[in-house]
């Protein structure tokens, strides 16, 4: 994991996701390495676990910060900007009917994940010099592909956007009317940011995660998202299966429930063996403070090797 810039973790809402990434952005904070945790789930959790408060980029301790990402204001940030930069090339009347179809748009599908990704690249690159790790605890699965998906999508958009907008500009000059284009500035910006993260994440110095539970359907909804990861290119380099059963606990329910958890150890094992996995068991209680966290990663640190 120290030769790696980005590392996000996935999986099936409640398998454990932020106290895994939490827990590993912990004790590579503890192994001297400089880590931003960055939550995009709506269903924030970092700022209760490690009980800090604020906005924006929370410094924990020297070597480990947090971030949280309001997908809904992450949408409103976004439109923003770009209304922003278009108030100054249209008239009132174009820029009011634009606003209003902007802002008529904030809650279609796919409008949290672009802004997301907006967020994350622009954050990531501009601070990439700053931390060794970025560590991103992702939304449910369904929200992360499609998340991971909109990266392609807005690039070969930009490229669209870029390609008439050239053509517009050529005609302008070629009428005798040469002026300088900022969309056509800002959209070669954007192309440029979305190719260098989409490098980025397709990258060795990027890995994911998926976490999963010993049960039924976090089997099914991992193998699908690894499947659909590995169509994207994306690199994988451990599975974490989380609350597994201890052994040599008494009591006929355990007993059962043990012995059908044998059955999907056996699955995982067929299923993913192609993959590295880390096996982490029940704890008694919930995660629940940083004393909790700060066992947890030591546990992960002894089970990863590092």
């Amino acid at each position: 994991m120290f030769g790696r810039k980005l590392i996000l973790f996935g999986g099936k809402g409640g398998v454990g996701k932020t106290t895994l990434s939490s827990s590993l952005a912990l004790l590579l904070s503890k192994r001297g390495r400089r880590v931003l945790l960055i939550s995009t789930d709506p269903a924030h959790s970092l700022s209760d676990l490690f009980g800090a408060r604020g906005r924006g980029v929370i410094e924990v301790s020297e070597w480990l910060h947090i971030l949280e990402i309001d997908p809904q204001e992450a949408v409103r940030e976004h439109i923003k900007k770009v209304l922003e930069s278009l108030e100054s090339l249209l008239s009132p009347d174009v820029f009011s009917q634009i606003k209003e179809v902007f802002h008529s748009v904030e809650e279609t599908p796919g409008a949290e994940e672009s802004a997301i990704i907006e967020r994350l690249s622009s954050l990531i690159l501009e601070r990439i010099e700053d931390y060794d790790h970025f560590v991103v605890d992702t939304a449910p699965t369904g929200h992360t592909l499609q998340m991971l998906k909109t990266v392609g999508r807005v690039g070969s958009w930009i490229e669209e956007l870029l390609r008439k907008r050239k053509n517009a500009h050529r005609f302008w000059e070629a009428g005798g009317s040469p002026r300088e284009d900022r969309t056509l500035k800002l959209l070669e910006e954007r192309r440029k940011r979305f190719a260098k993260f989409s490098g980025l994440i397709l990258s060795p110095r990027t890995t994911f995660v998926p976490v999963l539970n010993p049960e039924r359907l976090p089997i099914e909804e991992t193998h699908r998202l690894v499947e659909n990861l590995g169509k994207m290119g994306m690199g994988i380099e451990l599975l974490i299966v989380n609350k597994v059963l201890p052994e040599g606990k008494e009591g006929l329910f355990l007993h059962m429930r043990k012995e059908q958890e044998k059955e999907y150890m056996r699955e995982i094992e067929e299923r993913f063996r192609d993959f590295r996995k880390i096996y982490i068991p029940l704890r008694e209680r919930d995660i629940s403070s940083l004393e909790d966290l700060q066992e947890l990663s030591l546990e992960l640190g002894r089970r990863m090797g590092i």
